[in-house]
């Protein structure tokens, strides 16, 4: 099978590299998929469930927070805040992080205070699928 060159970066750290088959990323139009000889193209990613699957290897998930997926020349870059593979997610600060902002959205003390809220609630359920979803249990 055709491969790619797949880069992932979070914030601070490198998250994942090779040559990959196919990569399914989140988008703000559902989720995007990524094979070699893909055109060229940017879109935004939205925090979800990551899925791909390096050159001979099973399909493998992860959690990714907001970031941006960029197609060059079939290379793969893909910046986002925060990447973990569901055996990293730690299932109860998550919760406890979600049950934060669902506490903080009803606050409603500022526009500021309560977008930021949202963002923490979005991701936190977002960990939480991603961990249920490929059933790694709970932690």
């Amino acid at each position: 099978m055709n491969t790619f060159s797949l880069r992932i970066y979070e914030a601070d750290d490198t998250f994942l590299t090779g040559q990959a088959e196919m990569v399914v990323i989140p988008t703000v139009d559902g989720d995007y998929g990524v094979m070699a000889g893909h055109e060229n193209m940017v879109v935004s990613v939205v925090p979800g469930k990551l899925a791909y699957r390096l050159a001979g290897q099973e399909t493998r998930y992860a959690f990714v927070a907001s970031g941006m997926m960029r197609i060059e020349d079939n290379e793969v870059l893909i910046l986002t805040e925060a990447a973990e593979h569901p055996e990293e997610i730690d299932m109860v600060l998550a919760k406890r992080k979600e049950a934060a902002a669902r506490e903080a959205i009803l606050q409603k003390r500022s526009i500021q205070e309560y977008t930021l809220a949202q963002a923490t609630l979005i991701r936190a359920i977002n960990r939480m699928r991603v961990k249920n979803d490929t059933g790694s249990g709970m932690n």
